[in-house]
């Protein structure tokens, strides 16, 4: 029964990780639009970085965050400060 409870687990966990491949293209597409547009809206830019700074805590988007954080910190760098200070807390 603990197997079986456990493969599962491992299962929704695949299911995840695929889910998040599959997605990770559209979100590149939203970061290279906010970065090549100039877009400077500190409200849409940490939408962007909340969700994907949630991802990289399950190993996805990592490259992503870094470069939407580097276009950030153009921006505010306090504010960019801030998510590095959250991504290093992860490690």
């Amino acid at each position: 029964m603990e197997n079986d409870a456990l493969r599962e687990i491992a299962g929704i966990i695949n299911s995840f990780n695929e889910y998040l491949t599959k997605q990770m293209p559209l979100l590149e597409d939203e970061v290279e639009r906010l970065i090549s547009s100039g877009n400077t809206k500190i409200n849409t830019i940490e939408n962007y970085l909340d969700t994907l700074l949630s991802l990289t805590m399950h190993g996805a988007g990592d490259a992503l965050f870094v470069k939407l954080l580097e276009y950030y910190k153009t921006i505010d760098l306090d504010g960019a400060m801030f998510y590095w200070n959250e991504y290093d807390k992860q490690e």
